[in-house]
């Protein structure tokens, strides 16, 4: 049974949702800004990885060249939530933290999706990298919580620049070719650092990183959830 037309509608419903949910509480311009430009972002960057055959996806999505191209508005999607929840932690004005965060909430949203693609063929890694979960090449969860992060960085230090106009929205187009550019080259990068980390401490090491980074380390924030909620008013009240 073919179920792709199941995953490009929940693609579209959640980008759908995002854009209204940002609309409401950023505003009109901040929703323009997220969604279309990470529309943008997401086609160059899942076509440059389906060139080098790092993802191939199913025959049976409408494409955009080598991209799905309704498929990929999931990841402008899961990066506003990833976003949305990690603005409850810190200030979204900063940029550091929040991209910090953005980094280990993304591959929660999207490992999940990867192990239900590989099962329902929806998408696949050709990767010769050492993988888990049947398929998922160890080095995806950082490259995911890295273009999540890197992507609203770009955006965030866009957004502090005072253009007149649509400057700020230009000012991204011509940005976003050249952040794809770049992540490409720190997936490589990532690659090769995962693969040199299991050639000294096998899998289980990999696995070790895994679990601290997207694990326990989310756990932690959440622990701490309402102390920061209590402190946030006196750091308020002391600027």
């Amino acid at each position: 049974m073919d179920t792709t037309f199941f995953i490009q509608v929940s693609s579209v419903a959640l980008f759908a949702a995002g854009f209204v949910h940002s609309w409401r509480n950023e505003g009109q311009r901040y929703a323009q800004q997220w969604f279309l430009i990470g529309y943008i972002f997401a086609v160059l960057i899942v076509s440059l990885l389906v060139v080098i055959s790092q993802i191939a996806y199913s025959p049976n999505m409408l494409v955009l060249g080598a991209a799905p191209s309704v498929t990929v508005m999931l990841f402008p999607g899961v990066f506003y939530v990833a976003y949305a929840l990690a603005k409850r932690f810190v200030a979204p004005t900063n940029l550091r933290a929040m991209a910090y965060l953005i980094f280990l909430l993304v591959p929660w949203f999207l490992l999940p999706l990867d192990a239900l693609a590989l099962y329902a063929g929806w998408w696949y890694f050709p990767s010769e990298s050492l993988d888990f979960l049947n398929g998922i090449p160890f080095y995806i969860p950082f490259a995911w919580g890295m273009t999540g992060a890197s992507f609203f960085v770009m955006i965030g230090r866009i957004r502090k620049i005072r253009f007149r106009g649509n400057g700020q929205f230009f000012a991204m187009i011509i940005a976003t070719p050249l952040l794809a550019g770049i992540e490409l080259i720190l997936v490589a990068l990532i690659q090769i650092v995962v693969d040199t980390l299991a050639a000294f401490g096998g899998t289980t090491l990999l696995y070790v990183v895994l679990a601290i980074l997207f694990l326990l380390l989310p756990l932690a924030l959440v622990l701490n959830f309402p102390r920061l909620v209590n402190r946030e008013p006196r750091i308020a009240n002391h600027k």
